[in-house]
C-alpha cells in the first residue's frame, strides 16, 4: 500500500475510532507509548518486507493457501483423530 493510501486510510479510521471516548483512552495510551519509547524495533527490517510481500500475494490471490476445514481434516488423518 502506497504511503498516501495508507495515511488516508488511517484518517478515515481515525476519525470513526475518537467518536467514542473509550477508544480514545487507548489510543491516547497507545501513542503515549510509541512516543516515549527509545527501544529499536525487534523485528527485523527484512521481517517487515517478508510479511509485505506475503500480504501482496495475499491480496492479489497469488497463495495456494489451505481452507481451515481442509487443514483440519489433514491433521485429524496424520494424526489419527
Amino acid at each position: 500500500m502506497e504511503s498516501i493510501e495508507l495515511r488516508n486510510k488511517l484518517i478515515e479510521q481515525f476519525n470513526t475510532v475518537i467518536q467514542d471516548d473509550s477508544k480514545l483512552a487507548i489510543l491516547d495510551g497507545f501513542f503515549d507509548a510509541i512516543i516515549n519509547s527509545n527501544d529499536a524495533s525487534v523485528v527485523s527490517e527484512d521481517h517487515y518486507k517478508k510479511v509485505e510481500e506475503r500480504r501482496r500475494k495475499w491480496l492479489n490471490n497469488e497463495t495456494n493457501g489451505s481452507s481451515w476445514d481442509n487443514v483440519r481434516m489433514q491433521l485429524k488423518k496424520k494424526y489419527d483423530l
